[in-house]
Order: C-alpha cells, then sequence, then structure tokens
C-alpha cells in the first residue's frame, strides 16, 4: 500500500471510532433513536466485474446475550451526572 493508501485508511478508522462514541453517546443520553440506518453504494468493484461495494451501517436493540463478544460485556461509557 501507498503512503496516500495508508492515510485514507488510518482517516476512515478514525471517523469509525468517533462514529463509535457518538452513536454510544447519543444513545446514552438518550439523544438519538436506537435504530439509525445510512448506507449507499460505491459504483465500482475490482473483485466482481462490472459490480458495486455496499456500505451499510445500522443499529437495531439487541438481547445483551446474542451480542457476540466480551467486549460488550459492560458498556464502555457511563453518564455521568
Amino acid at each position: 500500500m501507498s503512503e496516500t493508501t495508508n492515510i485514507r485508511r488510518e482517516r476512515i478508522e478514525k471517523l469509525l471510532q468517533e462514529l463509535r462514541y457518538e452513536v454510544s453517546r447519543g444513545m446514552m443520553e438518550n439523544e438519538i433513536d436506537e435504530t439509525l440506518s445510512f448506507e449507499f453504494a460505491v459504483p465500482i468493484s475490482r473483485a466482481i466485474p462490472d459490480g458495486v461495494v455496499w456500505c451499510k451501517f445500522w443499529t437495531r436493540p439487541s438481547p445483551r446475550h446474542v451480542v457476540i463478544g466480551a467486549q460488550m460485556a459492560e458498556p464502555r461509557l457511563k453518564v455521568v451526572q
């Protein structure tokens, strides 16, 4: 990967971390709804000739035991009055 590619990837990863924080905080403070969605298509794919890359972000309520992984055992953010 080129230096430009690495910079772009790092920027995307930073933005996704910021999104995670904003969604978590917004839901914990009841400022946003528990169901959000955002989706778009990138009009080119290297893996599939004449294909697209589908990007989708969505949230939905789910029982805690359904979520796989230890990261959801406890919320990382807590609202302090």
